[in-house]
């Protein structure tokens, strides 16, 4: 017997993309499980209660008692792989908050070197030699650190937050080091590369994006704090991600192209930030964080 997957549903609307529905098998069938996507696993990486609709309200770090909603013990907090519950610690759960915005976890931004989250994790996704089997079996379990999110993900929701780190490390979605890299001593610690094409940033800009952000990017505020071009100027380590997955939790879905060339993928994003950081075409407005100043290193020679 057939059933249609809610793993994913996502808004049509104006600059969102919504993934077709897949048909997964029954398991009592037999039959075969549809093949996971790693776009989707992107946006449950990045957030997976909000981009699954899970009720999960994660334990606050700042008290000393449990006190959130949801999850195996009702309070806000996952296990660790013994059945213990686990505080937050400021990571909110969150895989991106463990392994870093670039999947590098300690290596990467998050790292000592870098923001130096007390939180994260000295596992690089992209480095470890696990196998899809081994990295399944850590995220389902827990342990060193992880979370047993197997006590509130199942095991397709699972299967496509492997994927999405196989697809990065195998060049079938962007890699965050083609787009960015990391900088010691730059605003946020990381720096566009250079290669990007403005015209054609600008251009995909206009015709996909300008429907919900508006033209110059002040369509609506950006966690209440941000344009879209001041976020993506100062932020940019983030905004990669959302470009492969979208936003978790709204009508925003993925934006890449079709197809798996990473490469082509990484080009196509680093032109869009690019674009953005012109301060005139796409201006602060409302927004109340301020905006990458003169000189700022993050967008490189792209600032305007």
């Amino acid at each position: 017997m057939i059933r249609r997957s809610t793993l994913w549903v996502v808004l049509l609307a104006g600059c969102a993309t919504a993934p077709a529905e897949t048909p997964v098998a029954d398991a009592a069938s037999g039959g075969e499980q549809a093949q996971p996507d790693g776009r989707q696993g992107a946006t449950i990486y990045d957030k997976w209660w909000a981009a699954l609709g899970i009720d999960f309200q994660p334990d606050d770090p700042a008290t000393p008692a449990a006190d959130g909603k949801g999850g195996p013990n009702g309070d806000g907090t996952l296990n660790d792989a013994d059945g213990n519950a686990m505080l937050n610690g400021g990571h909110d759960y969150r895989l991106k908050n463990l392994f870093g915005w670039d999947l590098r976890g300690g290596d990467g931004i998050y790292g000592a070197a870098y923001h130096a989250k007390p939180y994260v994790l000295p596992v690089n996704l992209l480095a470890v030699a696990w196998t899809r089997e081994q990295m399944t079996e850590r995220l389902t379990a827990g342990g060193d650190g992880v979370p047993a999110y197997g006590q509130v993900l199942d095991a397709g929701q699972l299967a496509q937050v492997v994927e999405f780190v196989f697809d990065v490390r195998e060049g079938r979605l962007p890699r965050p080091d083609q787009i960015w890299e990391l900088s010691e001593g730059t605003p946020k610690s990381y720096r566009l590369r250079a290669g990007g094409d403005v015209a054609r940033g600008a251009q995909v800009l206009s015709d996909q994006c300008a429907s919900c952000h508006g033209a110059d990017g002040r369509g609506f505020l950006i966690d209440e704090r941000y344009s879209l071009g001041s976020h993506a100027r100062q932020k940019s380590y983030e905004d990669w991600l959302k470009m492969i997955g979208g936003q978790p939790g709204t009508s925003m879905g993925g934006q890449l192209p079709p197809g798996d060339d990473g490469a082509a993928h990484a080009a196509w994003i680093l032109d869009v930030l690019a674009a953005l950081c012109d301060r005139q075409a796409f201006p602060t407005g409302d927004a109340s964080a301020g905006d990458a100043a003169d000189g700022d290193a993050r967008c490189g020679g792209y600032l305007k």
